[in-house]
Parts: C-alpha cells; structure tokens; sequence
C-alpha cells in the first residue's frame, strides 16, 4: 500500500534525480554540441538537423549521469530530512529504517532498470544513428561543396568555390584549386557545372572551362593552360563510402555482442572488447544499486545534530571514489584478463552487503579519531562565529 509518506519521500527524491541529470546533461550536451557545429557552418544542414543528430547523445549522457545523479539525490533528500528531523520524528513514531527507505529503494531500482534498457540497446542504437547521421551528412558531397561564395577546403591542399547554384543543381562559376601535388598546381576554373553520381563514383562535370597548370618553382612562363568544353573532376575520394561505418562494440545491438560474425573485422581482431562490452552492460545496474546503497547507510540514520551529518555524508566520499575506480578499473582489464569477470559482479555485491550490515546495526563504521577531532573542531569554530 502507497502511503503519504511514500510519495512524499518519492517525489522529493525523484525531483532530484530528473532535475540532476537534466543539469548536468544539458550542460555536458552543449559543450558536445559545439564539437559538431560543422554539421551546420561547413555542410550546409538545418538547425532541426544539427538538435537531431547531436540529440542522438543524449542517451548516452543519461547512462554514464545516471548512478551519479542517483547519488546526489538520495543523499540530498536524506540530508535534508534528517536536517528538518523528519527521519528522527518518523523513527520516535515507530516507522522502522527499511519501512522508511521503501520509497527510496523502490527509486533505485527504477534507475537500475532504466540504466539496464538504455545500456542495452537504447544507447547503442542512439550510437549506431548517429555514425549513420554524421557519415550520411559528410558523404553528401553536394551540400558540401555547393554553398555559393564560400571558400571550401575538400582536402588537403583542395580548395572549391562557386557562385551560385540553382534551383536544378547546376552550378555557376567554379574555381577549383588543386595544389595536393608537392610539385604541380592546377587550377580549374569553368563556367557551370554539375555533380553526377556514376557507379565509377561521384563526378563534378565541368563545363566551358579551362586548366591552369604551373609547376612548383619555376617561373610562370612554364604554365600552360588547356581550355576545355566538358571536363569531369573526380569527387569520389571525397564521399564516404557509400556501405557505411564499421560498426564499434558499443555500437553494437546486445544480440550482435553475444553472436559476432566470425568475419567481422573487429572481432577477429580483438575479440576480448566484445566481453568487456557485455559484461560491462550487464553489471552497470549492479553499480548503480551499490552507489544507492552508500548513501542510505551513511545517511538514513536518524541524526540530530549538523556536525554528524556532515561528517557522515563527507565519509561516503571515499567509498564513491574507490567503488568509481574499482567498475572502471576492473572492466576495462576484462578485455587482457578474462578471468577478473566474476570480480566486476562481486565488488558492488560486496559493497552492497556491506551497505545492509550497516543498515541493521551490526556494522558501525567510524572515522579515524583525527578526522573527527578535525570535524569537531570545524563545528566548533562556526558556532563561535555564529554566535559573536
């Protein structure tokens, strides 16, 4: 039975946990979006282009966001209420530690199943879209090119101009300067032109026009110019393959992981990223309870004074850091070292039994004496301050 007490407590924490993970990834996502503002200032896409494409990371963002964000709401919303006594009136009420944190865990665990869709397939997919989007948008070598007045760098070297183009896809008044050659220059110049697609490849076909060649240090009177009625220059090396990307393991459908192709590329090559991909995915919602788990037993005890609570929630630090470095370290030597696997799955167990010890009292863990005499002493100083 859902009770006052339960949305209340829900509602509280689940506010956190959205207004979190919007802040932190719509502050990530700008600076990600940035990166990819070609797709509007060099390749000629609309603005609705540019939010799609770069809103495929989106996912993404949640996933990695997600255990954090999780944290910082649970231990904001245990803070809080232990600041206003709210956990102290609930537990003098009768309303024992596990009835109280009902509506926390069942948060939890939706974060956790949230995590498990998105790291199974919502995010690779996202990811497979937006290598589609991007190869799709640079291989379209007409919106590339053909932005009237403005000088285009197609490679290294190549340089492309026109004046126009209308409405059929003709273009007026090219200028094409080829100096990808260490020891000649060409310069194209024609009066239009028009990009055909062949199955030889993509052809800009130029017409009434001329070829200006000089070779690199000599003097001009070494040029020559060959003029020409119809001319075909070549824009194949410029269009991506028309097969599409390689797909990466995190890339990758979580059906594909578990039966890779004997001939793909990728997995005959290093076979072990395709287990530290699975296991990765399969552990995630594990670590995300285990970082739930941290705060509630540092902070679901009721507490009545502001120095324990600080020094509570400060002492959940180390553990943070250490379960952070552990997930990372771990999976990412699954790939050399098969035979850690197991310990990816048994350092969040461990963290969360650790964590319900604690929760029923026959665990205490206590700060080192320094630490808090250093707390004590900081409290101290405040209230002194505080009260002159």
């Amino acid at each position: 039975m859902i009770t006052r007490l339960d949305r209340y407590v829900f509602r509280m924490a689940g506010s956190a946990f959205v207004g979190t993970i919007v802040v932190l990834a719509g502050m990530i996502w700008v600076t990600q979006a940035l990166r990819e503002l070609d797709i509007m200032t060099t390749q000629g896409q609309t603005i609705l282009a540019f939010i799609f494409i770069t809103g495929l990371a989106l996912p993404a963002l949640v996933l990695a966001l997600a255990p954090a964000a999780l944290f910082i709401a649970v231990a904001h919303t245990l803070f809080k209420m232990n600041g206003d006594s709210e956990i102290v009136v609930a537990s003098s009420a009768g309303i024992s530690t596990g009835r109280f944190l009902r509506p926390l865990i069942t948060l939890a665990l939706l974060v956790a199943v949230l995590c498990a869709l998105l790291s199974l397939e919502v995010v690779p997919a996202a990811m497979r879209q937006f290598r589609y989007e991007i190869t799709r948008v640079r291989a379209d070598v007409v919106a590339f090119i053909a932005q009237p007045g403005k000088f285009t760098t197609l490679a290294k070297g190549i340089v492309f101009n026109v004046r126009e183009r209308n409405s059929t896809g003709v273009l007026g008044g090219i200028f094409i300067n080829d100096a990808s050659d260490e020891n000649e220059v060409s310069t194209y110049l024609a009066d239009r032109g028009q990009i055909v697609d062949t199955e030889n490849g993509t052809f800009l076909i130029l017409e009434n026009g001329a070829i200006h060649r000089r070779t690199i240090g000599k003097n001009e009177s070494n040029s020559n110019v060959v003029e020409f009625q119809r001319y075909a220059f070549d824009l194949s090396p410029f269009a991506n393959s028309k097969d599409g990307p390689s797909l990466r393991p995190p890339e990758l459908s979580f059906g594909a992981l578990l039966n890779p192709s004997p001939t793909d590329p990728g997995y005959k090559k290093e076979p072990g990223r395709y287990t530290e991909e699975i296991h990765r995915r399969l552990s995630l919602p594990l670590y995300v309870l285990a970082f739930f788990s941290i705060a509630i037993a540092a902070l679901a005890e009721p507490r009545t004074t502001r120095e324990g609570r600080g020094l509570a929630l400060a002492g959940t630090i180390p553990w943070v850091v250490m379960l952070q470095i552990a997930s990372f370290g771990l999976i990412n030597q699954i790939r050399g070292q098969p035979g850690i696997v197991p310990f990816v799955y048994i350092v969040p167990l461990v963290v969360l039994l650790g964590s319900a010890l604690v929760l029923s009292g026959r665990f205490k863990p206590r700060a080192p004496a320094a630490v808090s005499r250093f707390f004590d002493a900081m409290a101290q100083r405040v209230v002194r301050a505080t009260v002159n």
